[in-house]
């Protein structure tokens, strides 16, 4: 998704772009096709940034459901907070989207730009950056030339590793379990996470009383949600979520993996550029992974575009990608940090921190101010925007 939203977007600005990717999205579409496990909770600036490039509508002809309110609570008090699209005068609080319709959203648009070129199927065996140029060798033997390369290909990125770029990384012990299932009550276009002892647990709004999971484990326990029947299943995961939703009808396909936080500790080099979950991954419980990369791109799209048209010549300079750096290392860090605060917060590890809990959060649920800058803070973006996410 991210890396398609960079071609996208520099092809748009009259760069010529080549786009790698190991295998081409299917662009066909169903209504009754099947819910798939991976989704995007997507904010207000990444809806900004798809429409931006076209895209917004393939995945409303698609599927996509916006949710206007989250209720966020915990299993040993009543205690909760509500957040509600009203409360800051919009129409919802964001978009539940399937990954697979973002990206063949994205692709839809490639046809569009005669200055973006495909390869697909090919991959990526070595990368030579010099002074005045990078080289990316693929696995068919093919030498391409270019004066970036930017690497968005995933949290284990072989081109971070090629170009020899150290990571920090930080192991949770935690999994998230996903995939979508039916509840026997109506979702109410609502983001529901309730906080327990082993981890959180959300349904986030689909259509048709569907909800999209995610359910956080320790490791431990990734192959034993995996392994249970769907009914076994279905009635774990009603006891999650503290019957919330009622009884879960119907159970689809799912998926598990572990939770590691990553950092780069360079997000450029000389003419290689790092972006998304290549760059950092995030704790994935406020849905903010797509959307903190999706900004990745909207910033270093709007570096170059401006390094361009201020000298032509000199776009790929060092200089001008650090300026993406340091545009977008500090938001994310910053939103890396959150959530472990809200994941220490929310641990029922010690009963001084589930009093202080049970205090604080019918304050802050009463804390009208408070919740009216978070919820701009999550929708709009954190600092100052990117011309494509405004």
């Amino acid at each position: 998704m991210v890396g398609a939203t960079v071609a996208l977007g520099l092809a748009q600005a009259g760069f010529d772009v080549t786009l790698l990717e190991r295998r081409a999205p299917s662009l066909e579409w169903s209504d009754d096709a099947p819910y798939q496990t991976r989704v995007s909770a997507l904010t207000r600036a990444s809806e900004n940034i798809l429409k931006r490039l076209n895209a917004w509508a393939g995945i409303e002809r698609r599927r996509c459901h916006a949710f206007t309110d989250m209720h966020v609570w915990e299993s040993v008090s009543d205690a909760e907070v509500h957040f509600d699209a009203r409360d800051v005068q919009e129409p919802n609080l964001g978009y539940v989207v399937e990954n697979n319709v973002i990206q063949a959203a994205l692709w839809e648009q490639i046809p569009d730009y005669p200055n973006l070129h495909l390869i697909v199927g090919q991959t990526p065996t070595d990368l030579i950056l010099e002074n005045d140029q990078a080289w990316l060798i693929l696995d068919n033997g093919v030498r391409l030339q270019a004066r970036l390369v930017v690497g968005a290909d995933g949290a284990l990125s072989k081109t971070r590793d090629m170009a020899g770029i150290a990571v920090q990384e930080h192991d949770y012990q935690q999994c998230a379990v996903v995939g979508c299932v039916k509840t026997e009550l109506s979702n109410q276009d609502t983001c529901w996470q309730r906080y327990q002892a082993e981890g959180p647990f959300a349904y986030l709004a689909m259509d048709n009383n569907m909800s999209s999971i995610a359910w956080y484990l320790p490791v431990e326990q990734m192959q034993w949600a995996l392994s249970l029947s769907d009914d076994a299943f279905a009635a774990a995961i009603a006891e999650a979520s503290g019957h919330k939703l009622g009884e879960v009808v119907e159970v689809g396909e799912r998926s598990a993996f572990p939770l590691v936080r990553r950092h780069a500790e360079q997000y450029v080099k000389p003419h290689f550029v790092l972006v998304g979950d290549a760059a950092h991954t995030v704790h994935p419980q406020a849905g903010q992974g797509v959307n903190l990369g999706l900004l990745d791109a909207a910033a270093l799209v709007e570096v170059l575009t401006e390094a361009k048209q201020a000298n032509p010549e000199h776009w790929d300079r060092f200089a001008v990608l650090r300026r993406y750096e340091r545009w977008r290392r500090g938001d994310n860090v910053i939103v890396q940090r959150s959530m472990e605060g809200f994941d220490w917060l929310f641990k029922q590890d010690q009963g001084l921190k589930n009093q202080f809990r049970q205090w604080v959060l019918p304050l802050a649920d009463q804390a009208k101010p408070l919740k009216r800058w978070l919820m701009s803070q999550a929708l709009n973006g954190r600092e100052v925007l990117p011309a494509l996410a405004k």
